[in-house]
């Protein structure tokens, strides 16, 4: 699991590049666009991140951030003209500065907060000090910032998916992460249909660090097996999931890495 080296990471951003006008980029957040940190709500991307998207969104023929994170907190730390943000795994868009939000989320979300509720008043995630991030119409639980985050996992974990059931939620599993959110199907691949679909593109660069990466990766291939052009990024770190790994085309140096290949778009 080591970066791709320099000389082929600058063939395929030459190769991205020619094709700008019918591709789009899509691109995870958290461990991605921004490093991982331990406070959720203080993630942000690097320093110059955000520029480069605005330049990538003039020629591209799309730019969009998709993330298990409210769309609204996309557009607010990554506010760039052109991007689109697509929050809780397309369930949620912010575009042209409009926010849509699927109906099915409105009507979850009583069952959100009673789980919410439920989860603060467990002794798992009480005990194990686990923090608790209200994301509107999900709650996740993250075990980051926990001492001994390995001893929390099982009783956590358990106690995340009788809640979830209780509720009628589904579990999402991440790194030191557990979210409760409405059985509502909706993961990245179907985000990147969209908008290789609203885009007309017929290639796509995907980006991701995560598990909840893989449905991206294969909507890419999907496109690929149509005729089109895919390459799927991931992002090297010491908690890079391994299935994530062996299926990229590209492994770069976390975000800096991506920084590095988004910015050789430009020239």
């Amino acid at each position: 699991m080591t970066p791709t080296p320099d000389k082929i990471l600058a063939e395929h951003a030459a190769g991205v590049a020619a094709q700008a006008q019918t591709t789009a980029l899509c691109l995870d957040f958290d461990g991605t666009l921004a490093p991982i940190v331990d406070d959720p709500n203080q993630a942000r991307p690097l320093p110059g991140m955000v520029e480069v998207l605005g330049q990538l969104a003039a020629r591209f023929a799309a730019v969009a951030l998709l993330s298990g994170r409210p769309a609204d907190y996309l557009a607010e730390h990554a506010a760039a003209r052109g991007v689109r943000y697509l929050g809780l795994y397309g369930l949620q868009e912010i575009r042209d500065g409009q926010l849509w939000v699927d109906p099915r989320l409105n009507a979850a979300r009583p069952a959100v907060l009673a789980a919410q509720q439920d989860l603060r008043d467990c002794a798992a995630v009480r005990d194990s000090g686990a923090y608790l991030e209200d994301k509107q119409y999900a709650v996740a639980i993250h075990t980051r910032r926990v001492a001994n985050p390995d001893r929390w996992a099982a009783p956590i974990d358990q106690a995340a998916r009788q809640i979830a059931e209780r509720y009628g939620l589904e579990v999402i599993l991440g790194k030191q992460v557990w979210e409760l959110r409405p059985a509502v199907h909706s993961d990245k691949g179907d985000a990147i249909r969209r908008v290789i679909g609203d885009s007309k593109a017929r290639g796509v660069v995907v980006a991701g660090d995560d598990l909840g990466d893989l449905s991206a990766f294969a909507a890419a291939l999907e496109l690929k097996a149509a005729g089109g052009d895919a390459l799927r990024i991931a992002m090297d770190s010491a908690e890079a999931p391994p299935a994530l790994i062996d299926k990229a085309d590209l492994i770069v140096d976390g975000p800096r890495g991506l920084l590095e290949f988004l910015s050789r778009l430009l020239t």
